[in-house]
């Protein structure tokens, strides 16, 4: 009898141990689910790409046990709502706006409301990092970094040619006149889908209709898009300004970081380009247009450029290192670091420490609302596509007043 109490004994013992073993074994194994991170990059902008690569590159260095698999989409020759569909593991994705909102409308998009909250998001950023993400009543996305959009000029070449300096929207559009007059172009440093055109567009459009209004159409057929009255006062305008100030197909050139160099050594006297160059460029001999007051139902927006967001799929799996990533990147911490690489972050606190130019670029983002969010982000690629081909005819005198209704018919022949 006592042999058998002894064996139940170590038996029990056994199987004790047993459980204990397998059981810190199932721990970890569900610990090291939850270390993993799948990403996926769905995004053409350069100057975006460069700041993901940097934010991801500093949490692995600062987090070695999260395991992250890096998916560029590009490279794939995919499209991430392919890939989702597949049943490929996705935890997060860095999309753009006009991705964001496609992905949302077929809900394979998980609403960060909890995330903008947790990590107060609305109140250490400024307010276009939400806007961008937003669709509805809904927040889909976090904006990574901002650009404004600035118009600036060249202090010393403007003196040569006898030009008083600009300090206002009006008077740098009479001082593009003026070069336009003497063959002079201006070097344009934006997205790589987007060129001056576009820009002169969004910037008008900002004052003329309540983007949201667009956005509630996104990719709604040509009917409901038509009820939209107001856009063709956006070409109207988009037609007088180019006409007063002279503005043709050849008024502007496409240029690089290069260009922005140049421009800043005085090889032009104006120049269109974004918050993102403001380290290459020096305060003493550069200024910056702060004045866009137009009369407007909708503030004094200077465009500004979101390229990249960071989504969260309904059914991502690694939903702690995703809560990780997310408060490990959006840190005052990390963000200063962001700055220090001398690129202006959405970040209010980070951005104390710029100086400069980059003082005004600041306050277009604080000042930054909804409107200030591009048109062709709130458009579908088939619209999008067809509107340089219309701006460019408006350039060539070929104004029509029936612009939007030809714009939708063609896209949606």
């Amino acid at each position: 009898m006592k042999k058998t109490l002894t064996s139940m004994k170590k038996i029990s013992s056994i199987f004790v141990i047993l459980t204990m073993v397998f059981g810190l074994g199932a721990c970890k194994s569900n610990n090291e689910d939850q270390k993993k991170l799948n990403i996926f990059l769905d995004t053409t902008d350069e100057s975006s790409s460069e700041v993901i690569k940097f934010l991801i590159d500093d949490f692995k260095k600062n987090n070695p046990d999260v395991e992250i698999k890096l998916n560029d989409i590009l490279e794939d020759e995919s499209n991430i709502m392919e890939t989702i569909n597949l049943g490929t593991e996705v935890d997060m994705i860095f999309t753009n706006r006009n991705s964001l909102i496609e992905l949302s409308k077929n809900g394979v998009l998980s609403d960060l409301q909890d995330t903008f909250d947790e990590n107060t998001i609305s109140d250490r950023y400024y307010n276009i990092m939400g806007s961008y993400g937003r669709v509805a009543d809904k927040y889909y996305g976090i904006g990574v970094v901002p650009y404004s959009i600035e118009l600036l000029y060249n202090k010393a070449n403007l003196k040569e040619l006898n030009i008083s300096n600009p300090t206002n929207l009006d008077q740098w559009l009479s001082v593009l006149s003026l070069l336009n007059k003497k063959n002079i172009k201006t070097p344009v440093v934006l997205t790589n889908d987007m060129d001056a055109n576009e820009y002169l567009f969004s910037l008008i459009a900002s004052k003329y209709i309540n983007i949201h209004d667009i956005e509630d159409k996104y990719d709604s057929g040509e009917e409901p898009y038509k009820k939209l009255k107001s856009v063709q006062e956006i070409f109207k305008k988009f037609n007088s300004i180019t006409k007063d100030n002279g503005i043709t197909n050849n008024s502007f050139e496409l240029g690089n970081r290069q260009t922005v160099i140049n421009f800043d050594n005085g090889e032009s006297p104006l120049l269109v380009s974004t918050s993102y160059y403001n380290s290459k460029l020096s305060a003493e001999n550069i200024g910056v247009i702060g004045d866009y007051d137009s009369n407007s139902n909708y503030g004094t927006n200077v465009p500004i450029i979101v390229n990249s967001l960071i989504s969260v799929p309904v059914n991502a799996k690694n939903t702690q290192s995703v809560d990780t990533f997310i408060k490990y990147i959006y840190s005052d911490k990390v963000q200063a670091k962001i700055v220090q690489k001398g690129i202006i972050s959405g970040n209010k606190i980070a951005n104390n420490n710029v100086t400069g130019n980059g003082k005004l670029m600041i306050e277009h983002l604080y000042k930054g609302n909804d409107n200030s969010m591009l048109i062709l982000d709130d458009l579908p690629e088939s619209i999008k596509n067809n509107l340089g081909l219309t701006l460019k005819k408006i350039l060539d005198g070929g104004y029509t007043s029936k612009e939007w209704e030809g714009l939708l018919k063609k896209s949606y022949k």
